[in-house]
C-alpha cells in the first residue's frame, strides 16, 4: 500500500504590511496548525510594528518600558540585532534611523519560526513566503522541488 497522498493546503494573509502564503504539502496536518500559525504571525506583528503605537516595540522605543520587561521574544530579536551590528560593522543597526526599528530582521525571523512551528505539528513538507522572503522545507511532491521566483 502506498503512502496517502499530500493535499495541498494554502493560505494567504495580509500581515506585517505585505502578504505571507503558506503552501502545506504534508498529510495528516491539520487545518488548525495553519490557523495557529497565521494567528502567531499576527502576535508577532502586533508586537514588533513600529506603525502600532501600542506595540511593545514602540512602548520600548518611546521609553516608556524597559528591556527586563518586555518578552522573550522582543529580548531574543533585539540581542541578534545587537549581534548583526557587531557582525556586519554597522551596517545591518535595528537604530539606523534613529528610533528603535527592528523589523529588518524580524520578518525573516518570524518565517523562520512559522516554519519551526509547522515542522513541529508534522509539517514536513511546506514553503512559507513573506512579502519575498521565503523558507521552503521538504518537497512539494516526490521527487519535485520547491520552484521559487
Amino acid at each position: 500500500m502506498s503512502a496517502p497522498a499530500a493535499v495541498a493546503q494554502r493560505r494567504v494573509e495580509p500581515c506585517m504590511g505585505t502578504v505571507f502564503s503558506i503552501d502545506v504539502r504534508s498529510p495528516g496536518v491539520e487545518a488548525a496548525v495553519l490557523d495557529d500559525v497565521i494567528a502567531w504571525l499576527h502576535r508577532v506583528d502586533e508586537t514588533f510594528s513600529t506603525y502600532r503605537p501600542e506595540s511593545e516595540i514602540s512602548w520600548l522605543g518611546r521609553g516608556e518600558l524597559r528591556l527586563s520587561e518586555c518578552s522573550a521574544d522582543v529580548r531574543h530579536v533585539l540581542d541578534r540585532c545587537a549581534e548583526l551590528r557587531e557582525e556586519t560593522g554597522g551596517y545591518f543597526d535595528a537604530h539606523a534611523t534613529g528610533r528603535l526599528d527592528p523589523s529588518g530582521y524580524v520578518k525573516g525571523w518570524a518565517i523562520e519560526r512559522a516554519s519551526e512551528r509547522l515542522l513541529a505539528a508534522g509539517a514536513v513538507n511546506h514553503c512559507v513566503n513573506g512579502g519575498g522572503d521565503v523558507q521552503c522545507v521538504g518537497q512539494p511532491a516526490p521527487d519535485r522541488d520547491w520552484t521559487v521566483g
